[in-house]
């Protein structure tokens, strides 16, 4: 689909990927409208923080922010070179690089949150919103999120006066087939837990993690709770008019990244198929299948992991010189990940919500 550059292009989804579009557009000339249920761009989120992955693509994130249209310099952000990594068995293990694992962002509608900031570089070049109102299902981009559901995310933010720190726990009890984490940046507190809910339980995971750093001696108070979800679903085929983007199209990383990369780059692949340059938009959606269905394998591996064994490779990544590399290892398209791929590929659970 080419549009004329005269015509607006309706965008239903305020979040990261429908922004990317936006600005993409409108940087071509084009006119487009973003509308938003919520009355802020990202009311939705709750401050919590988020990473921006340094190493499912080979661009640093600097770069892929210049190459998205937004300026990196005017976002908040918090590089992370180092964290810590929990488990049952022994002491925390220290994993550090040289270069940053992730560039740590809030999100929400805050002047220091990246929804927020996002918001405002689009403003500043006259990208539309209409904020409160629902989106005409005539869009031509679909930016609305998922609604089937897969796994859940529950959370407290909390103010505190800890030095800034990272932590990643591990084990069943406090995220069966997934991960909890603590971070804290200049006095603001997250501690989630990403998790695959079994059957029946009823088992508090995240209140389990909380005991586990009060315990250790990192104070978690019980403040503001939040809780969102997350899908697996698997849609690999090209991008199509309407143009689903974000989670609503399934862009989404499916084992330690956020995501927050994948959902932009697919804004950007919609607004280059919109302008006309369809040639580059089916590059940016081959790489990001590619990387999606390598995070789809390395989630398969991860869960069939026992808490021990999580325990030994954490230890084997904080042994090495540049674990980063280790990670980008496992996003690469090579021939031995592809095999994993066509052995894997149809084992997948996606519950509908």
């Amino acid at each position: 689909m080419v549009v004329s550059s005269h015509k607006s292009i309706q965008i239903a989804g305020g979040g990261v990927a429908g922004l990317t579009a936006a600005i993409q557009l409108k940087k071509a000339g084009f006119d487009p409208v973003i509308f938003e249920k919520e009355s802020k761009v990202g009311a939705g989120r709750h401050g919590d923080y988020e990473g921006l992955d340094n190493w499912i693509f080979s661009r640093n994130v600097p770069t892929f922010f210049k190459q998205s249209a937004f300026k990196f310099n005017d976002l908040t952000t918090y590089p992370i070179s180092r964290f810590f990594v929990h488990t049952l068995f022994g002491k925390p293990i220290t994993i550090q690089n040289n270069h940053p694992f992730f560039y740590m962002v809030k999100r929400g509608s805050g002047i220091n949150d990246l929804d927020y900031q996002l918001y405002r570089q689009c403003k500043e070049i006259g990208v539309r919103f209409e904020l409160g109102k629902k989106a005409p299902e005539t869009s031509h981009i679909i930016a609305t999120g998922s609604r089937k559901a897969a796994a859940y995310i529950r959370g407290i933010n909390f103010k505190t006066t800890l030095k800034n720190q990272v932590h990643l726990l591990l084990g069943s009890q406090f995220a069966p087939k997934g991960y909890a984490y603590l971070i804290i940046i200049n006095g603001n507190g997250t501690l989630a837990t990403a998790f695959k809910k079994p059957k029946d339980t009823v088992v508090n995971f995240l209140q389990n993690a909380r005991a586990y750093f009060n315990e250790t001696g990192i104070s978690v108070p019980n403040e503001i709770p939040f809780g969102s979800r997350g899908s697996f679903s698997l849609p690999f085929g090209a991008m199509i008019p309407p143009y689903k983007i974000g989670e609503a199209g399934g862009y989404q990383d499916y084992l330690f990244g956020f995501g927050i990369r994948m959902s932009m780059m697919s804004g950007q692949a919609a607004a280059l198929s919109i302008t006309g340059k369809k040639n580059e938009s089916q590059i940016i959606v081959k790489e990001l299948n590619q990387k999606r269905r390598l995070s789809f394998v390395n989630r398969i591996m991860y869960e069939q992991l026992s808490d021990k064994r999580m325990a030994g490779l954490a230890i084997k990544l904080s042994e090495k010189s540049n674990p980063l590399s280790i990670l980008a290892d496992a996003y690469a398209w090579n021939f031995k990940n592809i095999l994993r791929w066509i052995n894997l590929r149809y084992r997948y659970e996606v519950r509908p919500t």
